[in-house]
């Protein structure tokens, strides 16, 4: 068999594996799925820099999660060019960018920390404050905090230095603010829920099954998605439907947006989306 004769064989071969590679389908296209990284514990409260390409996540020890006699161990860590970067002296618990100063911040077991060139954490606000989640909204100067042991959500004003309490939110564990200062959240593990800006009573989505909620990010275009236990959902503020973007074959513990990619995390690995190469 010469060259002209293998040509078909060799683009309908290379054709079925593109196919099979774009097998994932999210709102409605192709994508594919590769893993990023590989790790031991649970790589959860995922956010991509824009800035520099950098994926900030935490790392939870798995064996010390399941142990009650012992304080959980996490860490904070950075993704950059495939290679994980451990955050040194900080018991790092969620990380947000924001995105219009270039900065990065972390929350810990002890305040609120600045990220500084050399990937070192300095201390900048809230001392001996327990930060289990932060999300920095794209617009404004607001900064979300959520404070242990109540899981109390904050506004923090980052010019002015003031801290006060988000009202007609009781609690959170997962936390996402969009560009119109609606709260997106899950109290208590519970239901997904949404305080409408202005509003004193949130209203709860439907469809979603109890304690199946395990992260919220919001897209480059605005798009509030919802990572659960069996797919991503979109969340709108004013339809109580979620619309089901995509089904997952895994537990997720955190997504980030990247432009048209996105990242999703489960026990062990992150994933990384896309349909660069997937035909339209």
């Amino acid at each position: 068999m010469n060259i002209y004769t293998m040509l078909p064989i060799l683009l309908l071969m290379l054709s079925t594996a593109l196919a099979d590679n774009c097998s994932y389908i999210y709102d409605g296209m192709q994508y594919t799925r590769t893993s990023i990284l590989t790790i031991k514990g649970l790589p959860t409260n995922l956010v991509f820099n824009p800035n520099n390409k950098d994926l900030h996540f935490t790392l939870i020890d798995l064996e010390s999660l399941q142990n009650d006699d012992v304080q959980t161990k996490m860490d904070q860590y950075i993704l950059r060019n495939g290679e994980p970067i451990k955050i040194d002296d900080v018991n790092g618990q969620a990380a947000a960018v924001d995105v219009k100063n270039d900065r990065v911040y972390i929350g810990t077991d002890d305040g609120l920390t600045l990220l500084n060139k050399t990937d070192k954490a300095n201390f900048v606000s809230l001392k001996d404050e327990d930060i289990v989640q932060v999300f920095k909204p794209n617009h404004g100067d607001d900064l979300y905090v959520v404070v242990f042991p109540n899981n109390e959500v904050f506004k923090i004003n980052l010019k002015k230095n003031e801290k006060r309490r988000v009202q007609y939110v009781p609690c959170a564990f997962i936390i996402a603010v969009d560009a119109d200062d609606n709260i997106f959240y899950e109290c208590d593990s519970k239901y997904v829920k949404v305080l409408l800006k202005g509003f004193h009573e949130p209203i709860e989505f439907v469809g979603i099954a109890k304690n199946a909620a395990r992260a919220i990010a919001i897209e480059d275009n605005h798009r509030v998605v919802l990572a659960a236990n069996d797919g991503l959902y979109h969340l709108k503020s004013d339809n109580l439907i979620p619309k089901k973007l995509m089904n997952l074959d895994f537990v997720p513990a955190g997504i980030a947006f990247d432009d048209d990619d996105f990242f999703v995390s489960t026990n062990g690995i992150v994933y990384k989306y896309s349909n660069d190469e997937c035909e339209e």
